[in-house]
């Protein structure tokens, strides 16, 4: 695992028709109505398009041993074009790694962070030192700057269909051939799906924005498995009269631990 890369691709940003959308910032008529000029897209999204860059450098074995850092910093609006840029690689012993960085049209810096790949396995958390706790069927209110630290992450239990999966690709405008064969689930899904687990296990004081994520794949997940998140909240703080959470989460595929994430979210 020597050598180089330095490359850019871009993306053209378009957001599918998802019912959920409608009405919320991340609806073309709602963001301009409120001085945006276009829908916002989520953070997620700008995630999944990093990894684009880690798959097409290391293929499933990204999925298996690697990770990713990104950090949101601008807004990426509905019909924008960005640049992903991914450096040098660099060798740390453990990893190696490619800084990466997001540029829209205008050249302004939206999105940085690295991908990288260990040399070896990384060792998973034990499954049976993760409590796994149903999301609430009424979620409780918590106000800004009450969310408990240490307290419990709560999970749907689902199977994740070939309609799901299907569907992620579509909302990646994703077309790499690996994931027809061998068919493994997008990092990008993944970290949503995780994401929506743990917002669900709250009625939050406003909208959930994603600023920070970083991620450990342990195996690939494939359709058709069950889907449960564990994990606890980590740390709360304020910062310029925003109160952030931040969460530390682990995606467990058939009672497996594929995926470690570590997400700052503002949550009010």
């Amino acid at each position: 695992m020597t050598g180089q890369f330095l490359r850019s691709y871009e993306v053209d940003i378009l957001l599918n028709d998802e019912p959920h959308y409608k009405g919320s910032i991340h609806d073309d008529a709602v963001a301009r109505a409120r001085g945006y000029k276009a829908a916002l897209i989520p953070g997620a999204f700008v995630y999944g398009h990093i990894s684009r860059g880690a798959i097409e450098s290391w293929g499933q074995a990204w999925a298996e041993r690697g990770a990713m850092s990104a950090r949101f910093r601008k807004p990426v609006y509905n019909h924008d074009k960005i640049t992903v840029h991914l450096d040098a690689l660099v060798d740390d012993g453990a990893f190696v790694r490619s800084q990466a960085q997001v540029v829209n049209g205008d050249g302004d810096v939206v999105a940085t962070g690295w991908v990288a790949l260990a040399h070896k396995p990384v060792t998973p958390p034990q499954p049976e030192s993760l409590t796994l706790l149903p999301s609430p069927k009424t979620p409780p209110p918590i106000k800004a700057g009450e969310l408990p630290v240490g307290a419990p992450l709560h999970s749907r239990d689902r199977i994740l269909t070939a309609e799901d999966f299907a569907g992620s690709l579509v909302a990646f405008a994703e077309t790499h051939p690996i994931y027809a064969d061998p068919g493994f689930v997008h990092s990008g899904m993944l970290m949503r799906t995780a994401m929506g687990d743990v917002n669900s296990g709250w009625k939050f004081p406003a909208a959930i924005v994603l600023v920070e994520t970083e991620t450990q794949h342990f195996r690939p997940v494939y359709p058709g498995q069950s889907i449960r998140t564990a994990g606890t909240i980590a740390e709360i703080y304020e910062r310029k009269g925003k109160h952030h959470f931040v969460s530390e989460e682990v995606l467990l595929a058939d009672g497996q631990p594929a995926a470690r994430f570590r997400r700052t979210q503002i949550y009010g």
